[in-house]
């Protein structure tokens, strides 16, 4: 439940219990070995997987167990609040929701939600290392949208 200053009263982002453990082979790897891990935090990857959602227009509501893996400040306030105040705005069509924090958590938790199954069709599932079909991916998309 929401705060009445809009802040979730966990602050904590949280992904699906049944991704938790994707989410930690993509980042926690990255140490020993970049091309088979190819994020450094767990917040990485779900930034990316947030952009592969909103990319492909899909959102997927967190179902059964949930998993906090981090804090709302471990953001970027140059980067990554902006991306998502900016979505949650495009979403809602209301400039009302950037007063509340939760809305907008809950709109980037969907669509990395989405977005993360996606990364794992694509980056995971598919031969090869992981880093280089990550390239691949963002090759894909920036071709598609007519950008070299």
């Amino acid at each position: 439940m929401a705060k009445s200053d809009g802040l979730r009263s966990s602050n904590r982002v949280s992904i699906s219990k049944s991704v938790h453990q994707l989410y930690k082979d993509l980042s926690e790897r990255s140490i020993k070995n970049p091309t088979d891990a190819p994020f450094l935090l767990m917040k990485d990857v779900f930034m990316f997987a947030f952009a592969l959602g909103v990319y492909t227009n899909k959102r997927r509501s967190l179902t059964g167990g949930k998993e906090q893996i981090f804090r709302w400040d471990q953001f970027s306030q140059d980067r990554d609040i902006p991306a998502l105040k900016a979505v949650a705005v495009a979403e809602t069509g209301d400039v009302e929701v950037l007063a509340h924090e939760d809305e907008i958590l809950r709109i980037a938790e969907e669509y990395a939600n989405a977005g993360i199954h996606e990364l794992k069709l694509e980056v995971v599932d598919r031969p090869g290392q992981e880093l280089w079909n990550l390239v691949n991916i963002i090759r894909e998309c920036t071709m598609s949208h007519g950008q070299t």
